[in-house]
């Protein structure tokens, strides 16, 4: 097995109308409570999911020649959703898929977020130790080789909203996968 390498943080996903509409979609009342990370172990934490929306769509169409250059292959979207997070609600240690050739891009598409706030990402090594930390950041991405484990933590006391990821599951196009 290839160990996954594929990291890379992307300051700026898309430009600000586009994630402007797709931050209109996600203060839609599409949410839904129970989802669970690490298949269905843990707590509960919002989800809402994403077909055919034209926003998302929009973004991944802007970020597709930038994710296909870093991943050295075509890629084909499987599905779209985000991950909403209150105070106390965090995920599990979880890797997305462990088949080579597919990927995540998880993108934070809030127009505002703090310090204070926490609410990281943190990415394992494969022995449980903390790699790297992602703070979220208004248009920040991440796109990752999805067998990498990690885990969203939980915002703090001084954010009173939700903490809204949107994960791309992303497959080498022509690869046989059902993510």
């Amino acid at each position: 097995m290839t160990e996954p390498t594929l990291f890379t943080v992307l300051p700026a996903l898309a430009p600000e109308e586009l994630r402007s509409a797709v931050w209109d979609v996600c203060q839609q009342p599409r949410w839904w409570f129970r989802q669970m990370s690490g298949m269905g172990r843990g707590l509960p934490f919002w989800k809402m999911e994403f077909n055919g929306e034209p926003a998302i769509d929009a973004v991944w169409n802007h970020a597709r020649e930038t994710c296909e250059g870093l991943a050295g292959a075509a890629l084909e979207v499987q599905r779209v959703y985000a991950n909403g997070h209150t105070y106390g609600q965090g995920g599990r240690p979880h890797q997305d898929d462990d088949r080579p050739g597919t990927y995540t891009l998880l993108w934070y598409p809030m127009p505002e977020w703090r310090h204070d706030w926490d609410g990281e990402t943190v990415f394992f090594e494969h022995t449980g130790e903390i790699a790297r930390s992602v703070r979220p950041a208004p248009n920040r991405a991440v796109l990752f080789d999805s067998r990498i484990g990690h885990a969203a933590r939980p915002p703090s006391r001084y954010f009173v909203g939700l903490r809204v990821t949107i994960a791309f599951k992303l497959v080498t196009r022509g690869a046989a996968a059902t993510a």
